[in-house]
């Protein structure tokens, strides 16, 4: 019997072919008939929880940011090396890793092998880049360098970027990041010897300190 829906040209109705499951349940798809399709060798592929892919081909990356944007749900924005990419920089490199996408606290959205999801109370306002929520250029720079340990890479971003957004504009952004990653950023974008001394105090004074050793009263003989 025919399903008196087009499955074949369903994925046209959807950008880039994503698809969330709830949308496909909407317009009286079945569960059972949409795991069918989306068994090993079926038409369409599972890209992350509640995301859905409508072809047997790819995912391309364009594909794997747009599922990964509506997973991580209202107010996620993409970030770092992908990011970098959308803003026309040169200094992105290969586009391998895990898509990381900056969510509001509030949101459920949760990691996966391809997905990193940073929950964070600072979420800049995003600009739009080829249709997606982006990260402004001086947030993407930094989040992408406290992910590489690629010195020719760090150094690489942070030159391209400033010619764009300043030098004033990394420090700033980078005083607001945190600690963990940013190292070298900050001997390369000339942090002064008080502000990273003000840095590691404040540091020690997150770390929990042991507490001092007790005392046993002496025993009186």
């Amino acid at each position: 019997m025919r399903h008196p829906i087009d499955l074949e040209a369903l994925g046209t109705l959807f950008d880039h072919r994503v698809a969330p499951l709830a949308a496909l349940l909407h317009i009286g798809l079945t569960p059972p008939l949409i795991e069918q399709r989306c068994r090993p060798g079926g038409p369409w592929q599972r890209l992350l929880p509640g995301i859905l892919l409508l072809s047997r081909a790819g995912p391309s990356r364009t594909q794997l940011v747009h599922a990964a944007l509506m997973y991580a749900g209202e107010g996620a924005m993409l970030t770092a090396f992908d990011a970098l990419c959308l803003h026309g920089m040169k200094s992105a490199i290969p586009l391998l890793g895990p898509i990381h996408v900056l969510a509001p606290r509030r949101s459920r959205a949760m990691g996966y092998a391809a997905l990193r999801v940073e929950h964070t109370d600072r979420l800049p306002k995003p600009t739009i880049r080829r249709g997606f929520h982006t990260a402004p250029l001086e947030r993407a720079a930094i989040d992408a360098i406290r992910r590489t340990k690629s010195i020719p890479d760090t150094k690489a971003i942070l030159e391209e970027v400033s010619h764009f957004v300043g030098v004033q504009a990394l420090r700033t952004e980078l005083a607001l990041a945190p600690p963990r990653g940013t190292a070298l950023a900050r001997k390369l974008l000339g942090e002064s010897p008080a502000r990273q001394l003000e840095r590691a105090v404040l540091d020690r004074r997150r770390i929990p300190q042991p507490l001092p050793p007790t005392r046993v009263p002496a025993t009186v003989g």
